[in-house]
């Protein structure tokens, strides 16, 4: 059962199997994922991180046994792997969210370089070319985006994106067929739909990647675009 921000909860909403009253849970977790009512990720936010701080717990019992390269090599297989998946049904979600995850990235940085918790971890994290969380959702939207403008995805997915149509005044932006149409919406959570927000995000890339050739080069010059406007480089 779903409901948006603010509506009741569903704790006064009552269903019933075989006429015996069922309970009804506030999240539900499906392919590793959790749901809650409002699809707000609340739930499966506090669970990643909760998963991802137990973790350093016990990386740091064994830290000093360990180099920095198989430090950071455990930080992108235990940590990473962890917040980056199914990271694009985050998109749009609260900022508080996005923040909680940015956190855990930034104490698995200060691990990797035994560093204390008063530390800044900007640094760190540009010297190990780690995307931010909100740069890692938006890079894993985009992909999709493309393996679907390219045939590489399922038509499932492909068939939620359709490209730009010119209108009857000719624009410059009529000359991108890359560009594609952003459906209206009425409510904010719908907003953040992969057919919504995938072509949002898709738009505002530069039109020279958007034509990049192959996925593989698409990949790392996205995350170079991406790097450079997280943290400032003039590349």
């Amino acid at each position: 059962i779903l409901s948006p921000r603010g509506s009741a909860s569903t704790n006064s909403v009552h269903l019933f199997k075989d006429g015996k009253p069922t309970e009804v849970t506030g999240a539900a977790k499906n392919l590793g994922v959790y749901f809650d009512s409002k699809l707000s990720m609340d739930e499966h936010v506090l669970k990643v991180v909760n998963a991802c701080r137990a973790t350093l717990v016990n990386l740091w019992r064994i830290a000093g046994k360990l180099s920095r390269r198989l430090r950071t090599l455990l930080v992108c297989s235990l940590i990473h792997s962890k917040i980056d998946y199914c990271n694009s049904l985050m998109t749009g979600m609260t900022k508080s969210n996005v923040q909680e995850l940015q956190k855990v990235q930034n104490a698995a940085a200060r691990f990797i370089f035994g560093q204390r918790r008063w530390q800044g971890t900007t640094r760190l994290r540009k010297e190990l070319h780690f995307l931010p969380v909100a740069e890692r959702i938006e890079f894993k939207t985009c992909t999709l985006v493309y393996k679907c403008l390219n045939g590489l995805a399922p038509d499932y997915l492909s068939s939620r994106l359709l490209k730009r149509i010119g209108k009857s005044i000719r624009l410059r932006a009529d000359e991108d067929k890359l560009l594609l149409a952003i459906p209206s919406t009425r409510y904010k959570t719908t907003e953040r739909a992969f057919s919504v927000s995938g072509p949002r995000i898709w738009n505002k890339l530069p039109r020279k990647l958007r034509e990049t050739e192959t996925l593989k080069r698409f990949k790392s010059d996205l995350k170079t675009f991406l790097f450079s406007r997280a943290f400032g480089d003039q590349r």
